[in-house]
């Protein structure tokens, strides 16, 4: 409301100068530099936790952008490190408020950083997976602790599968939380048979509390298709995609619990088809050698980003060095977002914000709601 008020304040000016005879040039109106009819998500660098920052498509002028922030990364020493880079992000993009904001679980490289980011930017509603937490230890408490005075000021949704986040321009359909699963496809997708589940494997349940409760999504624009599973386990994504794909197929996924290997089940990966994956890792947490492996086989893979290289795999088996956006000891290294910018006939472009090296996707060839 503030950039449209200024924006009507400048042709009033213009107007009224030009009654009185005045020839002076109008005020310029600083609009924000998102392209119109594209969706933006930042991958935000927390050094091994979460935070992803979406910005929904521009109308013009007068159109409404909203902003969507799905966890807000670690509670730091000194306090606010996460919270600064997602505002460097915010301001990249033009914004200046969080509109929605998923805490997806309540470990502290997720939820750690939300009452930093509360002092320095609006966030105007909520949602998480209720007012409990199973796991109290260490840094984990810490950052649950420090969550709790601040969530009893927000407006809070605890949301069930199958409901929806109504971010302007987008739609957000929520798959899991609180340790239920959907049972039904996402609208649009075809409720069929997974082939695919006559091999698939699963593991020894992770025991870890709360990663179970994670809040996972789809998120679509258009033809344009993005999967955010948080730390969600994986037997309970094996029961996402089987014995039926409840979710279909994807352009953009990005890799479940960092990349390690108690998530990123090779079932649920090479059933959503990513064409492009997206890692959150940082050198010592998550791209282990298996997630390399389950992704890159993936049918469709055409490229994996990193936001930290790997030390678990050698060089050859990271990816090419303008596809990791930050190097452990490297000058600059730490805070290096990877940045998306997509359009609703499917097509997108990835940007390394080290490198400023960019690289274009085609509309997706094939229906992505089978």
């Amino acid at each position: 409301m503030r950039r449209i008020a200024l924006a009507i304040a400048a042709v009033v000016a213009l107007v009224g100068g030009a009654a009185h005879g005045q020839t002076q040039a109008p005020p310029v109106v600083r609009m924000p530099v998102q392209a119109p009819g594209t969706m933006e998500i930042y991958f935000i660098d927390t050094e091994g936790g979460q935070s992803v920052l979406i910005v929904s498509p521009s109308n013009g002028i007068l159109g409404a952008r909203e902003t969507f922030l799905i966890d807000a990364g670690n509670l730091t020493n000194p306090p606010g490190r996460d919270a600064d880079r997602i505002v460097a992000a915010m301001k990249d993009a033009g914004v200046d408020r969080i509109d929605y904001m998923v805490v997806s679980h309540y470990h502290g490289d997720h939820v750690g950083g939300v009452a930093a980011l509360a002092d320095k930017v609006p966030i105007r509603r909520v949602y998480d997976p209720g007012p409990f937490a199973d796991e109290l230890a260490g840094n984990r408490a810490a950052g649950f602790n420090s969550y709790l005075p601040v969530r009893a000021k927000m407006h809070v949704t605890v949301p069930r599968p199958g409901a929806k986040i109504p971010v302007a321009g987008l739609d957000v359909n929520i798959v899991s939380s609180a340790g239920e699963l959907t049972t039904n496809p996402v609208p649009g997708v075809r409720k069929a048979a997974n082939p695919i589940c006559a091999t698939a494997k699963e593991r020894e349940q992770d025991n870890t509390p709360n990663n179970f409760e994670s809040i996972g999504m789809t998120i679509d624009f258009g033809k344009f298709r993005y999967l955010d599973l948080a730390d969600l386990t994986w037997n309970q994504e094996i029961q996402l995609v089987c014995p039926r794909n409840l979710l279909g197929t994807f352009g953009l996924y990005r890799t479940t619990r960092h990349g390690g290997d108690w998530s990123g089940a090779e079932v649920l990966v090479h059933t959503v088809r990513p064409r492009v994956a997206v890692m959150n890792n940082n050198p010592t947490k998550g791209g282990t050698p298996g997630t390399f492996q389950i992704v890159r086989s993936s049918p469709g893979i055409e490229d994996f980003w990193q936001l930290h290289s790997s030390d678990f795999v050698s060089k050859e088996v990271n990816s090419p060095e303008s596809f990791i956006a930050n190097f452990t000891g490297a000058a600059g290294d730490g805070g290096n977002y990877i940045k998306a910018t997509a359009r609703s006939d499917g097509s997108f472009t990835v940007k390394n914000a080290r490198n400023g090296f960019t690289k274009s996707y085609s509309p997706t060839p094939i229906s992505s709601k089978p």
